[in-house]
């Protein structure tokens, strides 16, 4: 450690030197200590959980990443949805204390450096004006966007039609036709505003101006907080009132609170609330489906399609397999800390919260965390600030499997240490698990990454210290092999009753081929392999696809195939090979749901019968489900998908996420006519009359008694039609 400590010392003074530089004085006798206090990287997820919970091993793009590290927070994911990208202050100051950082309490605020005071933080733009890259520095405002369009298309038009090079692509909204464009250097965005400037794309003309950066958000609620404060206003969410732990757990467990009946009933509401929008919002969207959507909501309690109670876990506490936890100061202590963040950046924290309570973590994942806690401190480095860049530790990866097996995947902001250093810093790292006090806990892989805050993480590769290069794990009496990086669902046990549900959903059969779409590690063909002729499957990240092929061979599945690339991309060539074949796909797709593109590519597919979708996010992935059941068209080849049947199942307890597996089917007119003549209610011609027009297919407006216009979707909007007409059938 004496080399770390060194080059600790040789880092400060550099620091020094540069401040002194900068403001063109020493303050005092020249011996500023630098803070070091602060969080993990700007990207890394709300509470530290959530993002295994949207997909987190299928991550998002990394342009999106980036544009959440440059400050560029306007979005949902990801990913992510990836664990956690997904609230408090934090007190600056540095002192050292028992061989480590500790921060002096009520010093400075979160972030500011001592000596210095609030100078630099209290602007929002400061980040523009250091030397790191940006892109915000060189964005446009591109207006004029035709009404319907996808940002894959805007991306194709603008890098491959154009080759304008753009860095980044954010949409202004939902049903706003304007975008913003980044770019790497102000050449780069000179050109491409007189490129667009009056271009015309699917009949729309653009117009582009200049756009200013977006603020630092953590800077922006930091003010926003000292404002209220100023004013003698409340907190309206009495965060400030709570300990540190009782705010992470509200942020990462929130209904910890619960029982766990009161649990499930709470997510089987959102369900039911989810569908009888979506169901709405498909009669809208397709009114030849919009007597039927009202026939199913009379029968199934205003609900679009059959909707069955929630499954619970198998598993209610320690059932997460992964965590990415952050590494940030404990405002309570003042100690580097490894947990979850209390908040996210955006939100105007990096205050990391200790994670010994918390009921979805598993015992041997705290006693790495704790383990991992005394590495940090010792080392006399200080977290990675993404308010002011500086600090190395960023984040700790834990993957467990129900082998017991330990993974860990430690990441840092190398700053200028040198090599040697680093060397030692792993050295370090595995000597503690190997040799020293954490031995006891038993990981069986250490893996480590060192990458800048101006690079995308997903750029520089893990580095293998010790141990075994991958995991090991049993999902219904298959045995899986898992890299460090690859998505695998968080609830292990819950897992084997998702999948359950998705092959009975499937219905496959010996002359059925499937699809699975967004594949991963091959979990889900592998297991229902048997049930069918063959599995072809599709996965965007090479190391997955090295997975799925050797689980295929380690559990004897030799007729599934898997493909490298884009699912809009691989698409047809896997459909080439389901000819004559009766086809079933399954989609489980990152958190914001599938390309456009794999969707019209599915719809096109005519020997496609049957659809499973699993959505770790419904909510997000409703512009699928319509998609899926828009009326034919142009762009939409191919007769419509409607859902049929939807299965709740519960991964997550203690949070409000769930999985959601719903089955369409294609579009069978003569099928569903037949059904809705053989099963009528007394009161069925009475329901539909409301609706003008229907039989004849027309979606128009409607006069009502009082004279108001209206239209179908605001009769199936009406959710209590539906269950009272149940409530009344049956008690006839």
């Amino acid at each position: 450690m004496e080399g770390i400590a060194i080059e600790k010392r040789n880092l400060d003074k550099t620091k020094q030197e540069l401040i002194v530089e900068k403001e063109g004085k020493v303050e005092g006798d020249g011996k500023q200590q630098e803070s070091e206090s602060g969080g993990v990287e700007e990207n890394v997820k709300k509470d530290g959980v959530q993002e295994s919970e949207s997909k987190n091993g299928k991550e998002q793009n990394s342009n999106e990443k980036a544009m959440q590290k440059e400050g560029d927070n306007g979005k949902e994911q990801n990913s992510d949805e990836r664990e956690m990208q997904k609230k408090g202050d934090n007190d600056g100051g540095d002192a050292e204390e028992g061989g480590h950082k500790t921060v002096k309490k009520g010093a400075e605020t979160e972030g500011t450096r001592p000596g210095q005071g609030k100078a630099k933080e209290s602007d929002p733009f400061a980040y523009t004006k250091r030397e790191e890259f940006t892109s915000e520095n060189f964005k446009i405002e591109l207006r004029g966007l035709p009404r319907h369009y996808s940002v894959a298309d805007l991306k194709k038009l603008l890098n491959e039609t154009l080759q304008l090079g753009a860095h980044k692509v954010k949409p202004a909204g939902h049903r706003k036709n304007w975008a913003y464009i980044a770019f790497r250097d102000q050449p780069a965005r000179t050109r491409a505003m007189e490129v667009l400037r009056g271009y015309q794309w699917k009949k729309a003309t653009f117009s582009v101006t200049t756009a200013k950066p977006v603020e630092d958000p953590l800077v922006k609620r930091m003010g926003e907080r000292g404002n209220r404060t100023n004013k003698g206003e409340e907190d309206k969410d009495g965060d400030s009132q709570m300990s540190i732990a009782e705010r992470v757990t509200k942020s990462v467990t929130p209904l910890a609170h619960l029982s766990y009946s009161q649990q499930l009933e709470k997510k089987q509401k959102d369900v039911h609330h989810i569908l009888r929008k979506f169901g709405s919002d498909l009669a809208h969207t397709n009114p030849k489906l919009a007597r039927l959507i009202q026939w199913q909501k009379v029968r199934r309690g205003g609900q679009v399609c059959e909707v069955d109670p929630i499954v619970p876990s198998p598993q209610i506490d320690g059932y997460r397999n992964k965590c990415e936890f952050s590494i940030g100061n404990n405002p309570e202590t003042g100690q580097a800390t490894v947990g979850f963040r209390v908040a996210s950046y955006k939100a105007g924290s990096m205050c990391v919260a200790p994670v010994s309570h918390l009921k979805n973590i598993p015992l041997k994942m705290k006693e790495v965390v704790e383990e991992f806690e005394v590495v940090v401190r010792e080392s006399g480095l200080a977290p990675f600030s993404p308010l002011t860049h500086e600090g190395v530790w960023r984040q700790l990866t834990v993957r467990t499997s129900l082998t017991g097996a330990l993974l860990i995947i430690a990441m840092i902001h190398p700053q200028e240490l040198t090599e040697t250093v680093l060397g030692e810093l792993k050295q370090t790292i595995v000597q503690h698990f190997t040799e020293g006090s954490g031995v006891h806990v038993g990981v069986k892989s250490i893996f480590f990454k060192a990458y800048a805050q101006k690079e995308r993480g997903g750029q520089q590769p893990l580095q293998h210290l010790w141990g075994d290069h991958h995991l090991t794990e049993t999902i219904l009496g298959n045995t899986f092999r898992v890299s460090p990086d690859a998505f695998l669902q968080v609830n292990t046990l819950g897992a084997e009753v998702l999948y359950q549900h998705v092959g009975d959903l499937a219905n496959l059969d010996p002359s059925s081929v499937l699809l699975d779409v967004c594949c991963g590690t091959g979990t889900i063909g592998v297991c229902l392999s048997k049930r069918c002729a063959k599995v072809y499957g599709v996965e965007l990240v090479p190391e997955a696809v090295e997975d799925a092929r050797h689980n295929a061979e380690t559990n004897g599945a030799a007729n599934m195939k898997v493909w490298t690339g884009r699912a809009e991309e691989q698409l047809g060539q896997m459909l080439s090979h389901c000819r004559e074949l009766r086809t079933v796909a399954v989609v489980d797709p990152p958190r914001a749901g599938l390309n456009s593109s794999v969707v019209i590519g599915l719809r096109r597919c005519s020997e496609l019968e049957r659809l499973v979708y699993v959505s770790c996010d419904p909510a997000s992935a409703v512009k699928n489900f319509l998609n899926l059941g828009r009326p034919e068209s142009k762009q939409y080849q191919g007769s419509f998908f409607f859902p049929v049947r939807a299965i709740p199942v519960d991964l997550f307890p203690h949070t409000p996420h769930f999985e959601l597996v719903i089955l369409f089917e294609r579009w069978d007119k003569e099928k569903w006519t037949k059904i809705m003549e053989g099963n009528p209610l007394p009161r069925d011609e009475e329901y539909f009359k409301r609706i003008p027009s229907l039989q004849e297919g027309k979606y128009g407006p409607a006069k009502h008694k009082n004279g108001s216009d209206s239209n179908t979707k605001r009769v199936l909007d009406d959710e209590n039609c539906g269950e009272a007409e149940a409530k009344k059938t049956k008690s006839e």
